[in-house]
């Protein structure tokens, strides 16, 4: 399904990876199943093992399908009960999103071992930015994606990973809207 790793190099375990993927298509041959959504998605996580699938093809998969997924959510509650309701979920990530960055770098995400690199997300975060009620940003594909290194004193993974999936979130909810 995905290309394997090399023998000597982790990567992620392939028959999780398979039931895992198995179960996205049962949902997206049926949209009208509650197997999946974008949040799961976005949050799996595999076990790791030499020589399994490549991390970054399974990786790059799965955000193109959160994507996917997160878009037909939204649309789909935007024919149910109309623009309102996203709207306002919309306006309440933006006023988050433009809080947040107000914020000095040290106060933004918790110091974690084994973190992600303060450097490579705080370059990130300064392509990030809300003007007059618009979120200016990297499209959702690229903000979960995007490299963020690893360090060993860096930031906390799971507040930066929250972070990127509400800023991802609403620029799909944004596009929606427009």
């Amino acid at each position: 399904m995905f290309p394997m790793g090399l023998s000597d190099l982790l990567g992620y375990q392939t028959e999780q990876v398979d039931n895992f993927f198995q179960r996205v298509k049962l949902q997206f041959d049926d949209p009208s199943r509650d197997l999946m959504t974008a949040s799961i998605l976005s949050s799996a996580r595999f076990d790791l093992v030499l020589g399994g699938y490549q991390i970054t093809a399974v990786d790059q998969t799965l955000a193109k399908l959160a994507d996917t997924l997160e878009i037909r959510e939204i649309t789909q509650r935007i024919i149910r009960v109309g623009k309102a309701g996203v709207l306002v979920e919309y306006t309440q990530s933006i006023n988050f999103i433009s809080d947040f960055l107000e914020q000095e770098q040290s106060s933004m995400f918790s110091k974690a071992r084994k973190g992600y690199s303060k450097k490579l997300v705080f370059e990130m975060l300064k392509g990030i930015r809300v003007t007059r009620g618009k979120l200016i940003s990297p499209s959702a594909f690229e903000i979960r994606t995007m490299e963020l290194g690893r360090s060993s004193s860096g930031l906390s993974r799971s507040e930066v990973n929250d972070f990127c999936a509400l800023v991802a979130s609403a620029v799909n909810k944004q596009s929606a809207l427009s």
